[in-house]
């Protein structure tokens, strides 16, 4: 008997439910928030927790695992650069799960997970320096007709 593990089951079986809290992960992470059922919020939640503390710390071994997990390096390097250096002084509790309503359907508690704390932008919003396109090249082309 395993005491003290949860088991949660979702759709068909183990295949399904990996991939369905991969792509609820990889959703939540492009996006910044996610609306879904009060009970697969509450396993995404576990699993972002799990992937924001691995990528506090930039080895090897941390960029693996979220590889694992995630299967795209952009997603990673999001964590890595912009998710991770926001959460670097907390410890836990990274996302926030709210209640939103029920379901029409069947009565399901919907609920929007986000994160717990605002992330910090750096400073990639500086404007660019940009020469105003020259006039001279439209000139010659007019010239030559």
């Amino acid at each position: 008997m395993r005491h003290r593990v949860e088991k949660v089951k979702f759709r068909l079986g183990k295949d399904s439910n990996k991939m369905l809290i991969r792509k609820l992960l990889i959703n939540f992470i492009e996006r910044n928030q996610l609306t879904t059922t009060l009970e697969k919020a509450k396993l995404l939640k576990r699993m972002v927790d799990r992937i924001i503390s691995r990528g506090k710390i930039f080895n090897e071994a941390n960029k693996n695992y979220l590889l694992r997990y995630l299967m795209d390096p952009r997603l990673v390097k999001k964590i890595f650069e912009e998710i991770s250096p926001s959460f670097s002084g907390i410890v836990g509790g990274y996302v926030r799960i709210r209640r939103v309503d029920f379901r029409a359907g069947d009565g399901a508690v919907i609920a929007r997970i986000e994160w717990a704390h605002p992330l910090t932008k750096r400073s990639e919003n500086k404007p660019v320096t940009r020469k105003p396109p020259s006039t001279e090249l439209k000139l010659k082309k007019k010239d030559k007709q």
